[in-house]
């Protein structure tokens, strides 16, 4: 079962925003005991947030989830679990037709109707349902459990194959346990990336080479494959010529500032603390953020199309849990809303300086092909043809970044003690059980204990 995700946006009532933050910020205080919305039951559910940003109209309402199957599906188990807790949160909003008013199909449709997608949608472990990551963590508690019983201690004394051997043997006596030994219950992309990969660029690339072939050689196709390689490289000129024209254009508004973007950081960030509420509470973070996309259609596409390359390399890379070498994200997206804003919404493990240090290092020319587009009163750091400069400006960078975090009313983890990396290492150890060579043979299997 593939996952995938929902970005609910609904307008708040007038002079209802205080009382709604309020209400949510209670749940979240006790999110997982909580039984009005009961996210702690759902058991599609990895994470859910609750945020209120700033709309042209008035303050939206964002409902997140990250979850395995579909929206429809997920939406009607909640309606089922809901304990008045849907009614409690959308009564403050536009047009929401009450669950216990009796049309549950209203509800329903109303909650549909608002979600905008997912955007470009990032999942750490794609094709993993939360029952298989909780199994394989209880998989690895219970391996650890076995080795540590009295009756076991004669294992310390052995290789480490006699001791790798044992456990296999154990867990196949075990009912409870027993599954770990079948087949990996995974979608074929995720069990073979590179099969994929290579089912996906061989074409493309055995395209390319023979126009580029067709555009030098003697023949009939000569002159169309000259005029289409043409073609496409006038307008990749074209549309460098144009961005970087917008980016001096940047520049210029820049210096006519009145007030320095240090000056304008310095006295928001003298209430920063409402906007880190519930950041570092655990090990994992959440991170909600919102910015205007520049204005022009041309800001506008060139940020969709940044956008859509991330998520086919996303899609297509065979390297699971991590984007551009960052592995502490579980899921994120970014959603352009229907007024023009960029929302970008993330579950990820450790701090946020730790976060935002490593997309700095790691990843800064996708960083900075992304929010140049967009702006707030910090402003992006100046930026060269997309990609040069921005980000690497990290003083500037994270204060745009801060400035454009909204407060994390409600927060929900299913698993909020594991990191990607557990993850990463717990599948490890359930593949080692059936084939000890990928787990790097039997002495590398049990040191992932």
């Amino acid at each position: 079962m593939l996952q995938s995700a929902f970005t609910i946006l609904t307008r708040v009532l007038p002079g209802h925003e205080a009382a709604l933050a309020g209400l949510l910020r209670g749940i979240g205080d006790h999110v997982v005991e909580d039984r009005r919305l009961a996210l702690s039951t759902l058991d599609r559910l990895h994470y859910a947030s609750f945020s209120i940003v700033p709309g042209a109209e008035g303050p939206l309402l964002v409902f997140e989830g990250n979850i395995d199957g579909q929206p429809s599906a997920f939406i009607d188990q909640m309606l089922d679990a809901s304990s008045g807790g849907l009614d409690d949160v959308y009564v403050h909003c536009v047009g929401y037709p009450s669950l216990t008013g009796g049309d549950r199909q209203a509800t329903r449709r109303y909650l549909l109707e608002h979600d905008i997608g997912a955007g470009t949608f990032f999942v750490a472990w794609p094709g993993y349902p939360l029952d298989l990551i909780r199994r394989e963590d209880s998989l690895r508690r219970w391996i650890q459990d076995f080795l540590d019983r009295p009756e076991q201690a004669w294992l310390r004394q052995e290789d480490p194959e006699k001791v790798y051997g044992a456990v296999v043997e154990a867990v196949r006596k075990d009912a409870s346990v027993h599954w770990a030994l079948e087949a990996e219950p995974l979608p074929f992309r995720v069990r073979r990336p590179w099969t994929v990969l290579a089912l996906v660029g061989v074409p493309v690339l055995t395209g390319t080479v023979s126009l580029v072939a067709a555009a030098v050689r003697q023949g009939p196709g000569r002159r169309p494959a000259r005029l289409f390689l043409g073609t496409v490289g006038l307008a990749a000129v074209g549309v460098l010529v144009r961005l970087r024209a917008a980016e001096l254009a940047d520049d210029r508004r820049e210096r006519d500032r009145t007030v320095d973007w240090k000056t304008v950081y310095a006295t928001w960030s003298e209430n920063l603390g409402e906007f880190r509420y519930r950041e570092d509470a655990k090990g994992q973070n959440h991170l909600s953020s919102i910015a205007d996309v520049k204005p022009g259609r041309f800001r506008l596409a060139v940020l969709r199309s940044v956008l859509l390359v991330i998520r086919v390399a996303a899609t297509l890379s065979p390297t699971r849990g991590q984007l551009a070498g960052i592995t502490s994200i579980h899921f994120a997206r970014w959603v352009v809303t229907p007024e023009g804003r960029l929302l970008f919404l993330s579950n990820y493990d450790g701090s946020w300086e730790n976060y935002l240090g490593d997309f700095v290092d790691l990843a800064a020319r996708g960083l900075t092909a992304v929010w140049t587009n967009t702006d707030n009163a910090v402003g992006f750091p100046r930026t060269t043809f997309l990609t040069g400069k921005g980000a690497r400006d990290e003083a500037r960078f994270k204060a745009f970044a801060r400035y454009g975090m909204v407060p994390t009313l409600l927060w929900y983890s299913a698993y909020p003690t594991l990191s990607v990396s557990n993850l990463s290492n717990n599948r490890a150890i359930r593949l080692g059980l059936r084939r000890p060579k990928d787990a790097g043979g039997p002495e590398a299997w049990l040191r992932r204990l």
